[in-house]
């Protein structure tokens, strides 16, 4: 082989080389970018969960829940901290739906979530009930995307109910 083609080979090779690991690098950073948002988000979430959950009494929030479950009227501050309780949840499928878009979760794992979400709009107890005021009082904090998914799935609900 000529000492010209060997050096070219070599050349091209060095330059697949070169363009290789650049492709390496920039999914690398795309990834630790991604990495980072998700990080930033769950923490913003957490804190407003946390700060959310600071205003929630373990106790009377049970005795909320036995009062639904027996179809029972709730007081004044056991309707409060069952609408704290729905804000949360919430708050929390947002965030796991923020991770669904960023293909952090799979479909499967979605699929559960979004069956927790669709039964808010199909269950006929008062917790379902309450669940649904708290969407309607409270959707405006939440991110777009989320929404105008929510949303969607309300539409899919009407359809088959109709």
């Amino acid at each position: 082989m000529k000492p010209k083609l060997r050096s070219d080979i070599f050349e091209l090779i060095g330059q697949i080389a070169i363009v290789a690991s650049l492709i390496f690098v920039a999914l690398e950073v795309r990834q630790a970018n991604l990495a980072t948002r998700i990080a930033a988000r769950d923490s913003a979430t957490q804190g407003h969960m946390d700060y959310m959950g600071l205003l929630i009494d373990s106790t009377v929030l049970a005795s909320a829940t036995a009062k639904i479950a027996a179809n029972q009227e709730l007081d004044p501050i056991e309707a409060v901290q069952a609408t704290i309780f729905h804000e949360i949840r919430w708050r929390h499928y947002e965030r796991v739906f923020y991770l669904y878009q960023n293909d952090v979760i799979s479909d499967q794992e979605w699929l559960a979530y979004r069956n927790g979400i669709m039964q808010s709009f199909t269950g006929d107890s008062e917790i379902w009930r309450l669940s649904r005021r708290s969407w309607a009082q409270d959707k405006h904090k939440l991110s777009y995307d989320f929404v105008a998914y929510v949303d969607g799935l309300i539409e899919e609900v009407k359809a088959i109910q109709d």
